[in-house]
């Protein structure tokens, strides 16, 4: 059956972030839109819909996006079904899907709404068989000039009169759908009221814990809040360039991924870079291929096939979340949403939990020195963890030499006073500290 001519889409990612954000551009824009957190779930709401287009993430649960599109193309219900792959990863993935299932488009979290409702209309145009913009002009063109042989002037007149209405009301519409991307949306995506956000249907209210600006409330200071109130859940980060995704088992650090236009690391290359992979690229590539197709993590079929050893891939698995966790830590502005969700799948067999300052501590170095830091009434005092991160040896020489200037209570000008640390580097160290959750300010 070939594709229908409703506007639904059919959204399948295990993210229910990017789902509900997926819903709200398209419903915002007139589609009908269903989704599915797995490849299996999306096979059986393609066959109860047969929805005008899919998008598909790569990495899912149960089935992933390799095997969802090849059973897909394998059913003649479906299979003529336009799919586009919406995914973190590198665009070589992109170019694969292209070649084996015809796929016609992808894109890299995190994409441009306005960017997604064109490619989708593209698709939907070409699906039916009409003509591109250009074409259909020509045609246009084409019968205007037949207008005029046969009824005269005032039919190219009118003709031309239609064509500007027609050009007015589609710059006014573009306008319309510009103003509400660049201003109502992220408006909508500011406000912190539960209420709201379940009005919208952007955040499940039974599911959120917490929402926000991330210019009003810091990163590092959501994830100390995490930390101290024992939170459990994923948090994703939004901003103009940045998609990335935290997560938290009771206040301690699990995992997490991150995504930037034009920026991409996986776990393979780290462990590439140390030289630690006892086998040739060729059997490496077939190992991950062969992770992909049985839907397991790469990181496990690895260990399973004796090509690093579980100690070596847990030590990997942490540096390649803190990583990411240094990319949004660096996200200064935008939006953030704290759910409570269970670990996906493929993080499961994580070991570690990490206390939340250790990565934090890390994350903040390299962070700019806050306002806040340059005020000399300020008031600094250490916190209980402080000595604990001591003892763990996480601390620089100079974060060290200024926790032993805390022990009352002080000013940040007298911790400058009294330091042998020049003034700028001082102001520095209170804020590594208190961003990691080891120092208090008031």
């Amino acid at each position: 059956m070939s594709v229908n001519d409703k506007k639904t889409i059919l959204v399948v990612d295990d993210s229910p972030t990017v789902r509900r954000l997926v819903e709200l551009v398209l419903t915002q824009n007139g589609y009908e839109v269903v989704s599915a957190e797995d490849g299996e779930q999306g096979l059986e709401l393609a066959k109860q819909h047969l929805p005008s287009v899919v998008l598909v993430d790569f990495v899912m649960p149960k089935m992933n996006g390799h095997m969802f599109c090849k059973m897909l193309r394998e059913d003649a219900s479906l299979k003529d079904i336009p799919v586009i792959l919406i995914s973190s990863k590198s665009e070589v993935v992109g170019h694969a899907f292209e070649a084996s299932f015809g796929i016609v488009h992808y894109f890299t979290k995190p994409f441009e709404p306005e960017d997604l409702v064109a490619k989708i209309k593209e698709v939907i145009a070409e699906a039916k068989g009409e003509l591109p913009a250009a074409d259909a002009a020509e045609v246009e063109k084409g019968d205007s000039t037949a207008s005029q042989e046969a009824t005269g002037t005032g039919a190219i007149q009118s003709s031309e009169d239609i064509d500007k209405l027609l050009d007015s009301l589609n710059d006014r519409f573009d306008k319309v759908v510009r103003r509400y991307f660049q201003k109502d949306f992220p408006v909508l995506m500011k406000n912190v009221m539960s209420d709201t956000l379940k009005e919208t249907g952007l955040i499940k209210h039974q599911t959120l814990i917490l929402s926000g600006d991330l210019t009003r409330m810091g990163l590092p200071e959501l994830l100390t809040f995490c930390a101290n109130t024992r939170q459990s859940g994923r948090l994703s980060i939004f901003s103009n360039d940045t998609f990335a995704e935290i997560f938290i088992d009771n206040g301690k650090f699990v995992f997490a991924t991150a995504s930037q236009k034009g920026k991409h690391r996986f776990l393979t290359d780290l462990i590439c870079q140390d030289n630690r992979f006892s086998c040739d690229t060729l059997t490496l590539q077939r190992v991950v291929e062969e992770a992909r197709q049985s839907n397991i993590p790469i990181g496990r079929a690895l260990v399973e096939k004796e090509l690093i050893s579980e100690d070596d891939l847990m030590y990997y698995l942490l540096q390649h979340a803190q990583d990411a966790l240094n990319t949004a830590i660096n996200t200064h502005s935008g939006n953030f949403f704290l759910e409570k969700d269970d670990l996906p799948f493929n993080l499961e067999d994580i070991q570690f939990r990490v206390p939340m300052y250790q990565v934090l501590l890390e994350g903040v170095r390299n962070r700019f020195l806050r306002n806040e830091f340059t005020k000399d009434d300020l008031i600094v005092s250490r916190l209980p963890l402080c000595a604990e991160a001591s003892q763990e040896s996480l601390l620089t020489e100079e974060e060290q030499n200024i926790t032993l200037l805390l022990d009352g209570v002080s000013t940040l000008k007298e911790v400058c006073d009294a330091s042998t640390l020049d003034e700028e580097t001082t102001r520095k160290c209170c804020q590594i500290l208190y961003q990691a959750g080891l120092v208090s300010i008031r």
